[in-house]
């Protein structure tokens, strides 16, 4: 069948009708990121007396739970659910105070730019990679005008952190460390001392006294172990030895006769403190926010340097991730402090958990 230029043209912008309607209906109710965005009194956050809402907030939630989506469908318990619930909050107060900073800082980004941005957009190219314009000139200008301040915004983010984390510099030595920390293994024994779960009173000082009593019992441990030595002292105070496999910076610490795993910042306290001893030493004590370690260093494997310059550029990529990583924690940590933030976490928790 051959249509006449007439229908072609009906036949065609009906489509395009279609597909605009289509598109109109994805971003209302699958991206929500309608006119309802703005809607719902419930405040989640205030940043510096910026209202973070409950619309606002489930939009990003949902975006988050779809990118764990296989860890949401495995979980029987909610755990997970909250764990993303508290990941969300966290993501959306750190944003609000990288914009605010970036304002502060007088970092912006003009109209020709954010609109260039947002036409780059997958969802208003044709198959052939072209601008739709006619797909965008259709949709609801309260929704242009809310893409365009999210691009703006995100591109805003995107420069101050950028200009934030200009200054990491890499030196030859800096590699070299690296690379000695990141392959140096070593073997500890220990003794962990725990905080009993749901802490203790607090003294007059504000401390946990059950916190008070662990760090007095593994300075005690330390002092005799350094004179005598490492079980003499923890066969006297009836304290249990074990040993873990070689391990770096990186972990991993194996519990002898368990599966779990050390935490990021238990095994990276533990390889720090291991890495300064010589053989048989005993450290000083190792603060974790579940107690305090004490190690013995009982093993030691040094790196195969012939790979070094194999690995540079690597080496150099990893370096340049965790000094930026660790300048933005320290940013975050600073603005934190001078910032007035206000959460109703446990009421969210609360509400959407069913409880």
């Amino acid at each position: 069948m051959v249509f006449d230029k007439e229908t072609q043209r009906k036949v065609i912008m009906g489509v395009a009708i279609l597909l605009a309607i289509a598109f109109i209906a994805l971003v209302y109710f699958e991206w929500g990121k309608g006119g309802a965005a703005s809607s719902g009194t419930f405040e989640v956050a205030r940043v510096n007396g910026h209202s973070i809402y409950i619309q606002e907030f489930r939009n990003l939630f949902e975006q988050v739970k779809e990118m764990n989506r296989e860890r949401v469908d495995d979980d029987k318990t909610g755990q997970v659910n909250k764990e993303l619930m508290i990941q969300t909050l966290y993501s959306l107060v750190q944003r609000y105070l990288i914009l605010q900073e970036a304002d502060r800082a007088d970092v912006g980004v003009s109209e020709n730019e954010t609109f260039r941005n947002v036409i780059r957009r997958r969802e208003f190219q044709t198959e052939s990679g072209q601008f739709n314009e006619f797909l965008y000139r259709r949709l609801p200008s309260s929704f242009k005008k809310k893409l365009e301040t999210d691009t703006r915004e995100g591109l805003i983010e995107q420069l101050f952190l950028m200009r934030l984390l200009d200054s990491v510099k890499i030196s030859d030595l800096d590699l070299r460390l690296y690379f000695q920390q990141k392959n140096t293994k070593c073997r500890v024994r220990f003794v962990y001392l725990k905080v009993p779960e749901g802490g203790g009173d607090k003294n007059l000082l504000g401390m946990d006294e059950n916190r008070v009593k662990i760090e007095k019992a593994i300075d005690r441990f330390i002092k005799m172990a350094k004179q005598s030595n490492f079980d003499t002292a923890a066969n006297a105070l009836g304290l249990e030895v074990k040993a873990t496999d070689y391990f770096s910076f990186f972990g991993p610490i194996n519990k002898p006769g368990s599966d779990n795993r050390w935490t990021d910042l238990e095994v990276q306290g533990t390889y720090q403190e291991a890495f300064k001893l010589k053989p048989f030493q005993v450290s000083d004590k190792i603060s974790t926010p579940n107690g305090y370690i004490a190690i013995q260093l009982i093993g030691r494997m040094n790196p195969n340097w012939n790979t070094f310059y194999k690995d540079l550029p690597k080496l150099k990529a990893e370096l340049e991730g965790l000094r930026r990583n660790y300048i933005r924690q320290q940013w975050y940590i600073t603005v934190v402090q001078r910032s007035k933030i206000r959460n109703n976490l446990n009421k969210l928790l609360g509400e959407d958990s069913g409880t």
